[in-house]
């Protein structure tokens, strides 16, 4: 049996992430601007993994993934105004290195501002699910550093990125991941889609050492700071990681947890 997926927040409601109750707005993940997607197919992330796949069409939403969870003020004022350019800036410079004819360096260094990036990433996550305002030890600094632009990233989040070469738009929050040889787990929320894929950790214990850029280093700086973040070509990790069980991994999964295709190329057979 298909897993009901809900986007559509009433339309007046408390919002994800201020909590304010007011008339609510959808928010597109990813935001305009980093990639065209028209009609797309969402499935939980358990039936698409599903040895037998089911045989739902899954739920269909048009323009891409898109949540009414958020106020006008966080979706517009703070991401659309604020954070969101730099998410389509690093994204999009990513992508149009790899489609360009020139020979590609090992390493592409990208040019952003680690702040807004960090912030636009976590309201798009946070937006995911209806209803999800019940704050906690672990949601509420990110609400206080969303809407408060002076504040460093909390203590005890880690935000890493990835180069992500395929077409599949991945989106889960509330995850328990343990690596098997650990044996110790980790909160981790993610977002993929092409050409990148992002994963958050909340309280990462130490014994923990994931292969990837960490945008936390640049977490105490100022939010118009700038840097050059390095995207390493050299290596592609697994299309299905972290969300696939591995013979080193399990996964625990949430009910926002989805995975989304390009509905119309499904069709081609």
């Amino acid at each position: 049996m298909a897993i009901l997926i809900a986007t559509r927040g009433p339309k007046f409601g408390e919002c994800n992430i201020c909590g304010d109750n007011t008339k609510l707005t959808e928010d597109h993940t990813p935001p305009k601007g980093c990639i065209k997607i028209g009609q797309v197919e969402l499935h939980h992330i358990t039936e698409h993994l599903a040895i037998e796949r089911t045989k739902s069409k899954g739920y269909l939403s048009q323009n891409g993934v898109k949540y009414r969870t958020l106020c006008a003020r966080c979706n517009n004022g703070f991401l659309g105004a604020r954070y969101d350019q730099s998410l389509i800036d690093f994204v999009n410079g990513i992508g149009n290195s790899l489609r360009s004819e020139w020979p590609l360096p090992h390493v592409l260094s990208i040019r952003t501002k680690p702040q807004k990036l960090m912030r636009s990433l976590l309201g798009h996550l946070s937006a995911q699910g209806v209803g999800r305002y019940q704050k906690g030890s672990l949601t509420e600094p990110i609400r206080d550093y969303f809407l408060d632009e002076t504040k460093p990233l909390p203590d005890g989040l880690k935000i890493y990125f990835w180069l992500y070469p395929f077409k599949h738009h991945v989106m889960a929050r509330d995850c328990g991941y343990v690596d098997l040889r650990i044996q110790e787990p980790v909160v981790v929320w993610f977002l993929k889609f092409f050409p990148v894929a992002f994963m958050v950790t909340f309280e990462e214990p130490a014994s923990y050492s994931f292969p990837f850029v960490c945008l936390s280093s640049w977490g105490k700086e100022q939010i118009d700071f700038e840097a050059e973040l390095p995207v390493d070509l050299r290596s592609i990790t697994p299309e299905y990681w972290p969300e696939a069980p591995t013979r080193n991994s399990v996964v625990m999964y949430g009910q926002e947890a989805i995975v989304s295709f390009n509905w119309k190329k499904l069709q081609v057979k």
